[in-house]
């Protein structure tokens, strides 16, 4: 494997691949043990994504959500490997026609080698977005980045995402870092204190769109 990974432990290494028209990120986690592996997302362009995933035996390959520049590089992922695809149950409806081969829970943990993957439904961004933990990390899709909340459709969305940022994401280990659908990583210390000054400041949460923390 040629590519340098992001995050290294004794347990997994974790590679990151920016790539689509909208600069998306997609992960591939091994286990360092068995060298099976898991790649989170398939935007388009996924060419440096496969070449790495090639060199490990990857079984599985979770969608955070169904928005399409997540999915544009989801059948050439697929050819390439006998792997399972899943997503958010509430979101396996807008994959159509690329249908998943199981739909995920919230709680649910999957395993792929000795890796184990808790599922976490967090909806705002869409019905079924689903953030994945991995011992100390984090993929939040487009529902937390480290400057706001992903994009919501209106004030109910708005509404909907900050509950499941601040009761499921802000409650974890403040050592958490998370790795988002675009841009940087961060850690859910930072995010917890920008959400508070967020929380004091906000007169209304009648409000939606791409909205920032400490602006």
């Amino acid at each position: 494997m040629n590519s340098k990974p992001e995050f290294v432990d004794k347990n997994i290494s974790l590679y990151k691949f920016v790539s689509g028209p909208y600069d998306n990120n997609a992960y591939l986690i091994v286990c360092k043990q068995t060298n099976k592996s898991v790649i989170i997302d398939a935007p388009g362009d996924p060419h440096e994504l496969i070449s790495a995933a090639q060199s490990t035996d990857t079984e599985m390959m979770l969608i955070t959500h169904n928005h399409w520049d997540h999915l544009l590089g989801y059948e050439e992922i697929t050819s390439k490997f006998a792997l399972r695809t899943g997503i958010g149950l509430k979101d396996a409806p807008g994959m159509m026609p690329r249908k998943p081969d199981f739909q995920i829970r919230d709680c649910e943990t999957l395993s792929v080698g000795k890796i184990d993957i808790k599922a976490i439904h967090t909806p705002g961004h869409t019905e079924g977005s689903t953030c994945f933990l991995v011992n100390n990390i984090l993929f939040t899709g487009d529902t937390l980045f480290p400057g706001g909340p992903g994009k919501s459709q209106s004030s109910d969305a708005f509404k909907t995402i900050i509950e499941s940022i601040s009761t499921k994401l802000l409650v974890l280990k403040p050592t958490i870092v998370f790795y988002p659908g675009h841009g940087l990583h961060g850690t859910i210390r930072n995010a917890k204190d920008d959400y508070s000054v967020f929380e004091k400041n906000c007169s209304s949460y009648e409000i939606q769109g791409d909205i920032e923390w400490l602006s």
